[in-house]
């Protein structure tokens, strides 16, 4: 049984890493809170990863480590944005901010570990992309977020008649934001962010 901190539990509970919420429009109202030059590709992107989890990313557990180290030299240790987002609603999912996790001295095997382990632990479902897809449409349709919801359906069938392949952030967001994060289940985020 693993011990996880409760400092890292309240943490995640605070941001919003608990019960269940209904959709993923209050992960992206957040998103847009924090990055609001997101693209319709950083949208896709995000419920991309709310839906398939980051199985995609570890093929090799020695290769994950590499680039993980690689990429904690290459970011500033800034704790000015937060630790953990949450990724979908029901807050399974979360994204593990590297430059506060490089800032609070965290231990970068135990990252390498909670990702192996969340990518063995997350089922993907392209079901819940569906449905998540569906109401980030309908927000769009509605005028509550910013981008043309035929602008939505036509990125998404693209990408859905391509077997959903992961993407890439638009180069607007690696611009304006230079994200570097990895995505965990929310109780291997607990585990890897302690010391």
């Amino acid at each position: 049984m693993r011990v996880v901190s409760l400092t890292v539990v309240s943490m995640l509970l605070a941001a919003g890493c608990g019960p269940a919420h209904d959709s993923i429009l209050i992960t992206l109202q957040e998103q847009l809170r924090l990055r609001p030059a997101m693209q319709v590709e950083d949208v896709y992107k995000l419920a991309h990863q709310a839906a398939f989890g980051n199985e995609h990313l570890i093929t090799d557990a020695g290769m994950a480590r590499q680039y993980l180290l690689s990429e904690l030299n290459a970011v500033n240790a800034d704790d000015t944005e937060p630790l953990v987002e949450r990724l979908n609603g029901s807050g399974t999912l979360v994204r593990v901010n590297l430059r506060p996790f490089k800032a609070r001295g965290f231990d970068p095997q135990r990252l390498v570990d909670a990702m192996l382990a969340s990518a063995k632990a997350f089922h993907p479902n392209p079901e819940e992309f569906e449905r998540s897809w569906q109401d980030i449409v309908q927000a769009a349709e509605s005028g509550s977020v910013p981008w043309s919801a035929d602008a939505l359906r036509t990125f998404a069938a693209a990408r859905r008649a391509e077997g959903y392949p992961a993407v890439h952030h638009s180069d607007v967001y690696n611009r304006r934001y230079q994200p570097a994060y990895r995505v965990l289940t929310s109780v291997e985020a607990a585990t890897a962010a302690k010391r």
